[in-house]
Parts: structure tokens; C-alpha cells; sequence
């Protein structure tokens, strides 16, 4: 039941930073590009990898992982976002935009994953 308590604060912590994160690099970027729910999914997958490096490291608990991995990237990334915007620029005719989108999403999330994964992993070098 404390697994499930880390998960769901976790979850509200994340999707409360996604609204705030995302509202704020859209509002910077005004077009028709849903640059903020892109920044979120590759800021989140950069954070996935430093965390999941130094969870390996330092053995993290089943509630810490819970809180980190399902609950707050969980909740701050967003598969549906990505998939709601998307279609949304291929209903307006936007095909080009809506293409960009799942490239970048997709190639960015994946590189910042492992960008976070090297650079968590050169951290804990430091630390040991």
C-alpha cells in the first residue's frame, strides 16, 4: 500500500510539473508545433535515464522507484499528449508538423535517454 501512496504522489507531483513545464514552453514558442509537450517528453527522458543510472548504483527501493519511474516521469511525460497534438496537426493539415512531431519525439526522447543514462553513470563514477 505504500508503494501505491509513492506512486500517486509521484504521479500528481509529475503531471502538476508537465502542465507547468509544457503551458510555459508553448507560451514561448506560439505555433502551431506542440513544442511543449515535446520539451516535457525529452526533458522526462533525459531524467529517466540519469535516475534509472543512478538507481542501478545505488539500489533505490521498490517505493523510490515507484515514486521516480511510474509515478512523477510517468505523470510528467505524456504518450497521450504526444498522440492527442499530433493528430490534432494532421486534422488541420498540417502533415509536415505532425510527422516533425513523432520524429523528434520519438529520436529526441530516445537520445535523452541514454544522454541521462551516461551522464548519471559518469555522476555516480564521481561519487564511488
Amino acid at each position: 500500500m505504500c508503494k501505491v501512496f509513492f506512486l500517486m504522489l509521484g504521479g500528481a507531483i509529475g503531471s502538476g510539473l508537465r502542465f507547468g513545464v509544457s503551458s510555459w514552453v508553448q507560451h514561448l514558442m506560439p505555433h502551431a508545433f506542440p513544442w511543449g509537450i515535446l520539451s516535457v517528453n525529452v526533458i522526462g527522458s533525459l531524467l529517466i535515464g540519469f535516475c534509472w543510472s543512478l538507481a542501478e548504483a545505488f539500489h533505490f527501493s521498490a517505493q523510490t522507484r515507484a515514486f521516480l519511474f511510474t509515478g512523477l516521469f510517468g505523470g510528467f511525460t505524456t504518450f497521450s499528449s504526444f498522440a492527442l497534438d499530433t493528430s490534432a496537426l494532421f486534422r488541420n493539415g498540417e502533415a509536415k508538423l505532425a510527422l516533425l512531431n513523432i520524429v523528434l519525439s520519438n529520436a529526441l526522447g530516445l537520445i535523452a535517454v541514454f544522454a541521462g543514462l551516461y551522464v548519471g553513470k559518469q555522476c555516480v563514477g564521481l561519487l564511488k
